[in-house]
């Protein structure tokens, strides 16, 4: 049977991880993460679902990653820069290539964050106040 985060003692090397492993992992960490934010606040399941579309979207993924890329370290920029040059396989219909590489390396940031044990460091770069700013003008919007 292969490893699971789920085990104790889990251990990985990260060096043998693909950038599609760490994007896919960041993109169901962020989902998860953005989803216990607006349960604290609401609990209509209507309101929940909208706010947490909106808030995984590639734009705003693109986005943070604008925000937070000049206070990354040197290895999380090579990973975020990893990410975002991965290979393009398909773009979502409402977002540019650009947004989806940016995306694509907040994503992979995010997975590895999480897979070497950083969670504090992820929520850091998320209460840096420009991402607090954007993430509330997000939901301003959908409010509206």
């Amino acid at each position: 049977m292969t490893k699971s985060i789920f085990q104790k003692n889990f251990s990985i090397n990260v060096e043998e991880l693909s950038s599609f492993y760490l994007s896919y992992m960041g993109d169901a960490i962020f989902e998860l993460w953005c989803r216990q934010k607006i349960l604290q606040l609401f609990q209509n399941r209507k309101t929940v679902h909208n706010f947490v579309v909106k808030l995984v979207r590639c734009q705003n993924q693109a986005q943070i990653a604008s925000l937070i890329l000049p206070d990354l370290t040197p290895e999380e920029k090579k990973i975020f820069f990893q990410g975002r040059n991965g290979k393009v396989i398909s773009i979502p219909k409402h977002a540019s290539v650009k947004e989806y590489r940016k995306a694509s390396g907040f994503e992979c940031l995010v997975g590895y964050l999480y897979i070497i044990n950083r969670a504090s460091r992820f929520e850091q770069l998320m209460n840096k106040l420009e991402v607090v700013e954007h993430i509330e003008s997000v939901l301003y919007e959908v409010s509206n």
